[in-house]
């Protein structure tokens, strides 16, 4: 039995130490960010409910890791 590894398993994007993982929501993006270390998301994370390109909520998700990163400094 062949096991598939799908695109939410793997970390898309490591930035500042956070993973981000972005996966699509019919036309839409969500990204999941987790804090070094942690099996849990951040309740922040951010989604979009309207169409749009998945760039986008990248930038989104940078921007609210370096809020935090910058809150906590």
């Amino acid at each position: 039995m062949k096991l598939a590894i799908t695109d939410a398993v793997k970390p898309e994007l490591i930035y500042k130490d956070h993973r981000i993982i972005v996966s699509s929501v019919r036309r839409c993006w969500r990204a999941m960010i987790y804090a070094p270390g942690s099996n849990t998301a951040l309740r922040d994370s951010p989604a979009s409910l309207e169409e749009c390109r998945r760039e986008a909520i990248v930038v989104e998700a940078k921007w609210i890791v370096d809020a935090r990163c910058t809150a906590s400094a």
